[in-house]
């Protein structure tokens, strides 16, 4: 690609982020657009360390555990961690427009998940287009994060992330919100109540991959126990997009970022031998 054509893509994109941040504040999250995920833009993931002195872990560090990050067989390694240990149940919840993304945020935690002896108390969850971490070279259409935290002064966090492939079954959790994302891009509005739903299916709960990591968007925040599940669900083209039309119909994933040295963890359940002691078990 010529200089010349780079330049008029970066300028069109840096157009549409101007056009986006308008619309944006009209609907009333202009706060929530204090960085941009366009990489040709001053606020793009490149820069986000240098923006606000809070988010100074989201530069690139020698020993930074950042996310998301690609998965593929030289870095993994073999072990059996065990069945997710997590109940879910129905909660209330609100729908809301985040400005960069979709969430779905439950008013009292709808579950827990067990890790390293603490219990994660399932908060919210949220979407990205494209996914945000690759898996065996690819990078999947959508990628939800499941987000859990204790209940610790200083709280810890958690986070399921299930890819998506493009498919003629729809998702059932999405579907259950059809109406509401509708009502969220037609009204202009950045908050629905949802009344009480049941958190996400996260596929076949005994094989995953499982690593320490960070926020994927400022402040960056680390640590983060990152459970990424092999099993890749299946969504329809329409309910990607609906997912985007509220937000500007805007990339939101983070490029992957270095191991820096990390293991990744694949939990499978045929493993005869598990392995003890490391951090993210």
């Amino acid at each position: 690609m010529g200089n010349q054509t780079l330049l008029f893509l970066c300028l069109l994109a840096l157009f549409f982020l101007q056009s986006n941040t308008l619309a944006s504040k009209a609907a009333g999250f202009e706060a929530s657009l204090e960085h941009s995920y366009d990489p040709c833009s001053p606020l793009g993931p490149q820069h986000w360390g240098t923006l606000q002195e809070s988010w100074a872990m989201c530069a690139s560090r020698p020993e930074g555990m950042q996310s998301p990050i690609s998965i593929k067989p030289s870095n993994i390694h073999n072990t059996n961690l065990g069945r997710l240990f997590k109940y879910y149940t129905e909660a209330p919840a609100l729908l809301l427009n985040m400005g960069h993304e979709i969430m779905v945020s439950w008013t009292e935690s709808p579950g827990v998940l067990l890790l390293n002896g603490k219990i994660f108390h399932l908060r919210q969850c949220h979407w990205h287009t494209p996914s945000e971490h690759e898996l065996f070279g690819k990078r999947y259409p959508l990628e939800l994060h499941i987000v859990h935290t204790t209940s610790e002064l200083t709280p810890k966090k958690a986070v399921i992330g299930v890819l998506f492939e493009y498919g003629g079954k729809a998702d059932p959790f999405l579907g259950k919100l059809w109406g509401a994302l509708n009502e969220l891009k037609e009204l202009n509005v950045t908050s629905l109540d949802v009344g009480s739903i049941y958190p996400p299916v996260v596929g076949d709960e005994e094989s995953y991959f499982r690593y320490n990591g960070s926020v994927t968007s400022p402040p960056c925040s680390e640590p983060v126990i990152w459970t990424v599940m092999k099993e890749v669900r299946s969504v329809t083209e329409e309910q990607v997009e609906l997912l985007r039309a509220p937000v500007n119909h805007t990339d939101n994933a983070r490029p992957t970022q270095p191991l820096n040295g990390r293991k990744v963890y694949f939990s499978d359940p045929s493993y005869e031998q598990k392995e003890e002691g490391h951090a993210s078990s």
